[in-house]
């Protein structure tokens, strides 16, 4: 091959993009408990989050204003308050030092706080390059009636977090990876989020399947099997904890019509066993992405195919949560 003919090369060593912006999950709500003190790594740093005994959760920076004290190492909540495990200085909601074993709290200590929500069963931060204040959100949504409790997993991976919303644009991958057949997609495009609508069938059963991505930390998707009268809702959370390195929360819960028709006696173990099998089914697809999430790079200018135009939508859309 001569060198008019080489060619172009796209693929070079990995190398990590700016963290982005967005909210971005710490840690699953039921793993917060009133007065649990967390490490969270997130960024290449570590955050403390931590509950209030309202029940009101917070992050913050680790290190006590005070000495530098680690705060997530022996620090403990007393009613509202986070105490330093080192001098017993406490610390509001507000991050203001109102307690300290002297007459009165060292002038202007307090700690960094970062702005905290609560949505779909996760603790999520707000992250802005720019320290710009949030101005888009996460919506919520209240499950249907019949719907079974959350299963839940959390692993880690290399690479990006955008890896798991591009996945829901990439309606190819759902065939040749995944074991789809007779797949078609569109797309609705927001500020902040974007939606993917896929149909196609699993070994026959027609599937429909709505992805909404909220930025590049959370997908939200409905998986509904029609002639099973059966839906899973799995919600995603994605969070880089370090350069090229995230961590992935999926929840999964699942609904079927004849089952939720059921007294709670009967539906309740029903549902446990469904939400069982559903998980590990929907876990099990996920999980041939697995080994393509760990060693893939990223090309700035992929070279699609045709019909890849989800792809490259996908692509110019989630280029608003990165810095420049």
């Amino acid at each position: 091959m001569d060198a008019g003919t080489s060619p172009e090369p796209v693929i070079g060593c990995p190398r990590p993009l700016p963290y982005p912006n967005g909210w971005f999950a710490l840690c699953y709500s039921d793993e917060l408990k009133p007065g649990d003190v967390r490490i969270a790594p997130f960024m290449g740093h570590e955050l403390v989050v931590y509950r209030t005994a309202r029940g009101e959760a917070h992050a913050v920076e680790p290190y006590c204003p005070h000495l530098g004290a680690h705060l997530g190492h022996g620090g403990k909540v007393n009613g509202d308050d986070l105490v330093c495990p080192f001098h017993g200085l406490a610390f509001g909601p507000d991050g203001t030092c109102i307690r300290a074993p002297g007459d009165r709290p060292p002038p202007r200590a307090a700690l960094a706080r970062w702005l905290t929500c609560e949505r779909h069963g996760a603790v999520l931060v707000w992250r802005d390059s720019d320290r710009a204040q949030p101005d888009w959100e996460i919506d919520e949504v209240e499950p249907a009636h019949g719907f079974s409790p959350s299963r839940k997993s959390c692993d880690l991976f290399d690479g990006y977090v955008h890896d798991v919303g591009e996945n829901s644009a990439d309606v190819m991958h759902f065939a040749h990876l995944h074991g789809f057949t007779s797949t078609s997609m569109t797309y609705e495009i927001g500020r902040s989020s974007i939606t993917f609508d896929m149909t196609g069938r699993f070994r026959g059963v027609l599937i429909n399947m709505h992805f909404v991505n909220y930025g590049v930390g959370c997908v939200i998707g409905t998986s509904t099997a029609p002639s099973l009268g059966a839906t899973v809702v799995t919600k995603v959370f994605t969070t880089p904890t370090a350069p090229l390195k995230w961590t992935l929360r999926v929840s999964n819960a699942v609904h079927v019509s004849r089952v939720a028709a059921l007294p709670r006696w009967l539906r309740t173990p029903l549902n446990t066993m469904l939400i069982a099998f559903a998980h590990r089914w929907a876990i099990g697809v996920a999980r041939d992405d697995f080994p393509i999430w760990n060693h893939r790079n990223f090309v700035d200018h992929p070279k699609l195919m045709a019909g890849e135009t989800s792809i490259a939508v996908y692509r110019r859309w989630m280029k608003r949560f990165y810095p420049e």
